[in-house]
């Protein structure tokens, strides 16, 4: 008897992007998937709804293992002139939806939300919709939920949390903020973030020096999308991480490595890279160093782990850092980091940027400094205590139930 091959959607996971945050998601929930299931000797098809890539089959190395997948499109049309012009690829990827056993989506780790707007609310929240017209059960991987401030995506979310099989939040306050708008539900539980599982391979740098790594975001520099403080940061942004920089220049056994983690070939309001190089042309500092940039999540996290201390906005970047046992500051500027940080790993070495203003955020990047080592040994504490349990957990679930249904 031939053994059932099982069909895995996955959406919202952009396996091409220059976010390398959101990429690593991508890796990581394949690299659990493939490796779950080849445990089992499970064959499966994975198709990916928004991975950026042309239709079709492609692959990805993680770890020396070629990964294969199918970059599909949504069912739905989006007007009935496109229903018309690409009616063959609809029908194709609706026959693929109805034959599916898992659809997951990652949300790209924090946008199931409207604090980037509600166009990226309705685009992240079309898998839960096409997912309940066909009445197909999905899944929400571990992601930040929340907020909603509009009424309106309010509503539209508690509905997308209720019919949904699985719900895993990654941290204490998404969990805490579904029970306020849906009540105490079985299927709603914390996880951890999957970024937690991404590999790397230490990257070693020379040892005479202290290698500081400190991740600007762009997205922040910029003051957001809008271009006027869009996230409500309490301080001037770039002028706080110009005196950051110059305070590291300022100690002499210091090398610091400017990291890019959102990073494209052009000038854009989200590009680190861009911001990255042109701190690192103006200060033209011999220990001022221009970090690569980087092609995949793994690379950047090999980079990253190679740091004695490491500060950084993009969560993920602070992800790479911790999960690498690197000491680590957070600069906080949505709830997502509070969450993670300082509710589910008791970890309060973290700048709030909504709140602390420039002196505040000084101190704490000099405090941080000096008190690495401390730090280390508390995120080896963390690493091998409350991560590890969520660790299993996650696995333990994604095995006996998320993958298995």
């Amino acid at each position: 008897m031939r053994e059932k091959i099982k069909t895995i959607i996955l959406a919202n996971a952009t396996i091409n992007s220059d976010n390398k945050g959101c990429v690593a998601l991508c890796y990581s929930v394949l690299y659990l998937i493939d490796d779950i299931l080849s445990q089992r000797s499970i064959g499966y098809r994975l198709y990916l709804t928004d991975s950026k890539d042309v239709e079709g089959p492609h692959s990805v190395n993680i770890c020396g293992k070629d990964i294969h997948y199918e970059s599909i499109g949504y069912p739905m049309p989006n007007s009935w002139k496109d229903s018309v012009k690409h009616i063959r690829g609809k029908l194709r990827f609706y026959k693929i939806f109805r034959q599916a056993d898992s659809i997951m989506d990652i949300g790209e780790g924090d946008s199931f939300a409207d604090i980037y707007g509600a166009r990226r609310f309705d685009r992240i929240d079309r898998i839960h919709r096409v997912a309940r017209f066909l009445s197909k059960p999905y899944i929400l991987l571990p992601q930040t939920i929340g907020p909603f401030t509009s009424p309106a995506i309010r509503k539209k979310a508690i509905k997308s949390i209720v019919g949904a099989s699985f719900v895993m939040a990654r941290d204490r306050q998404s969990l805490d903020y579904v029970k306020e708008l849906a009540g105490d539900r079985p299927h709603v539980k914390e996880f951890i973030d999957v970024a937690f599982f991404l590999p790397y391979t230490k990257m070693e740098f020379d040892k005479d020096f202290v290698h500081v790594g400190l991740n600007i975001s762009a997205l922040l520099w910029n003051g957001g999308y809008t271009r006027n403080n869009q996230f409500g940061l309490k301080t001037d942004y770039q002028q706080a991480m110009r005196k950051v920089l110059d305070w590291l220049l300022s100690q002499e056994n210091v090398k610091a490595h400017l990291i890019s983690h959102v990073a494209m070939g052009e000038r854009n309001v989200e590009n680190d890279y861009e911001v990255a190089f042109d701190l690192w042309k103006s200060m033209h500092h011999d220990r001022l160093v221009l970090a690569p940039l980087f092609f995949s999540p793994i690379d950047a996290k090999s980079y990253i782990a190679g740091m004695d201390f490491f500060m950084g906005a993009r969560m993920h970047a602070t992800i790479a850092a911790f999960s690498a046992g690197v000491a680590v500051v957070p600069m906080a500027y949505s709830r997502k980091f509070n969450g993670l940080f300082i509710d589910t790993l008791s970890y309060s070495h973290l700048i709030d940027l909504k709140e602390d203003d420039e002196h505040t955020i000084q101190a704490k990047v000099e405090e941080g400094f000096y008190h690495r080592d401390s730090l280390q040994r508390e995120i080896a504490d963390r690493m091998s205590t409350t991560v590890a349990k969520q660790i299993e957990k996650l696995m333990e679930e994604m095995k006996n139930n998320v993958l298995m249904c």
